[in-house]
């Protein structure tokens, strides 16, 4: 969708992002674990079906999914007109990736002293859309697009370093504090120390009003995936994503509140 001055949307029918945003946010998600993508299924509903647009979408979620060797296998496309009017679609995806037991990525083999490093989001990703709306509806912000900028697929990236880390956090709706909580034991925690420079988009979000507290609870703020490692590891893992940018966030330590973020 784009943003017309007058404030009414306008169709775009962007659909490379929405099967970009889909597979990024089912498979960023699975790559969490150490899981090597397999297959993926998609669910394509409308109220009345339009054969160009389902084609569309659906070449693009091939073409995105080849580019983390995953295949697709099969879906359920519905018309849906007492749910879905005016031309509403609704998509959905669900992925299936296979790792070693020994191998499973997570909380258990965190440990005391162990760092945390970022790869850093190309934006919004695909969470905080609803305070995003509000800004607009409201005339905080003016549609541009880095808004709609499509979601950063970090299968690969993850799957290159695996053997090199303990834990993975995909950051989405909940920010940071949420979603690295629940890769950190209790009895330890982190404290993030926010030294890098905000992405354009979260720029204007804040210049528009929002507090950074808000904007650090709904919001990525760029930082897309975090990983934590031994630090003797961390030269390797930047030698393997030397095409990246990567922040180093903390270190863990002994506490009570898992994750604390300074600003």
């Amino acid at each position: 969708m784009g943003w017309n001055k007058n404030g009414s949307f306008r169709k775009r029918k962007r659909w490379d992002i929405v099967a970009r945003d889909l597979v990024g946010m089912v498979l960023n998600d699975l790559v969490c674990v150490g899981a090597k993508p397999l297959f993926f299924l998609d669910y394509y509903a409308t109220g009345r079906l339009n054969s160009k647009d389902g084609a569309d979408f659906l070449n693009y979620l091939i073409n995105t999914l080849e580019k983390v060797n995953c295949e697709l296998i099969g879906g359920e496309t519905a018309e849906l007109p007492g749910l879905l009017v005016n031309n509403r679609v609704d998509v959905a995806g669900f992925g299936v990736g296979i790792v070693e037991k020994g191998e499973i990525l997570g909380k258990n083999k965190v440990k005391e002293g162990d760092i945390l490093i970022g790869l850093r989001s190309n934006g919004i990703h695909s969470n905080g859309y609803s305070l995003i709306r509000k800004l607009l509806d409201e005339g905080k912000i003016s549609f541009f697009e880095e808004l709609i900028a499509p979601t950063k697929l970090m299968i690969n990236q993850t799957l290159k370093i695996k053997e090199y880390i303990h834990a993975a956090a995909h950051i989405t709706g909940g920010g940071i504090e949420e979603n690295l909580s629940r890769v950190i034991p209790d009895g330890l925690s982190v404290e993030i120390i926010v030294n890098w420079e905000f992405n354009d988009v979260f720029k204007k979000i804040l210049n528009a009003g929002v507090s950074l507290k808000e904007a650090f609870r709904v919001f990525n703020m760029g930082i897309g995936m975090i990983y934590i490692l031994d630090k003797e590891n961390l030269s390797k893992v930047k030698e393997l994503l030397s095409e990246e940018e990567i922040v180093e966030l903390g270190r863990i330590e002994n506490g009570d509140k898992k994750v604390k973020i300074s600003y």
